[in-house]
């Protein structure tokens, strides 16, 4: 069995084609996918998703690259409003993301006062994470050392690194500072530059190993340059077998479980 980790099958790209993403997935093992959630509106649509599906589970998060259209005094009402969805859909939803830090897209003109802003964004997911005791799905891009800092001092302990594209060296300080903490590798992991992000999947522990689409993005090498999907994580999981040496079976079935105790789902 396996487990993508993280999607947005709630994209323009894949909308109206779940009934075929579902029928992919069944073919092609893959048990469970979280659709995740960026905002207010993709967090409703996760959460209808799964609603609809058996094989989707969801979470409500606020994207830090949202900070392009947040201010920062709206933080406590995005806050009420996601608190809300979990209320009332608490059966669905999994994890608080995607959440993080993400100073790729960041205006140059305007650093400190954004990087503020997606500080204080992210303390209010994370104490939002810390109330209701769920695991927080982080994404971090060029903003390797606020990621660290503000995952410690945040006092979060269950957390998903996505898209995991940083080196062994950063995930080693995270299992140091949590024993909660996992890495989710996308099809980053099957590219052939990718050479830093392949060695941290060689020497992690297999305990801490997760598999994502992302999709529609980041396609693996296999069918690169079409849209993603979650019947695609199978790509993810071979890279990860031919780097390691446990065995294949053994490889699959670790990771599946990795995902099940992550998000506390009890398969039936």
């Amino acid at each position: 069995m396996l487990f993508d980790t993280h999607t947005h099958s709630y994209f323009p790209e894949l909308a109206d084609r779940q009934d075929e993403i579902i029928a992919n997935m069944r073919a092609n093992n893959i048990r469970f996918a979280t659709q995740i959630g960026c905002d207010i509106e993709t967090s409703k649509q996760a959460i209808e998703l799964a609603k609809q599906y058996d094989e989707y589970y969801a979470t409500v998060g606020y994207h830090p690259v949202e900070w392009q259209t947040l201010l920062r005094e709206n933080i406590p009402e995005i806050t009420r409003q996601l608190e809300e969805l979990l209320q009332e859909n608490r059966e669905y939803i999994v994890a608080i993301g995607e959440i993080g830090f993400d100073y790729y897209h960041i205006d140059k003109e305007n650093i400190d006062e954004q990087k503020e802003t997606q500080r204080a964004l992210f303390f209010a997911m994370t104490e939002l994470a810390l109330k209701y005791n769920l695991p927080v799905v982080i994404h971090t891009r060029e903003a390797r050392e606020d990621t660290l800092r503000y995952i410690q001092e945040s006092g979060i302990r269950k957390a998903i690194i996505h898209c995991f594209s940083e080196d062994y060296v950063f995930a080693e300080k995270l299992m140091k500072y949590s024993n909660e903490i996992v890495f989710s590798f996308s099809g980053i992991v099957t590219y052939k530059k990718s050479l830093a992000i392949q060695e941290a999947a060689k020497l992690l522990p297999l305990s801490k190993i997760l598999i994502e689409t992302d999709a529609p993005f980041l396609s693996p090498q296999a069918v690169r340059g079409t849209i993603n999907e979650p019947a695609n994580v199978r790509y993810m999981l071979e890279a990860i077998q031919n780097l390691r040496p446990e065995n294949s079976l053994e490889i699959e079935k670790v990771i599946f479980e990795n995902s099940l105790r992550t998000y506390d789902i009890k398969e039936v």
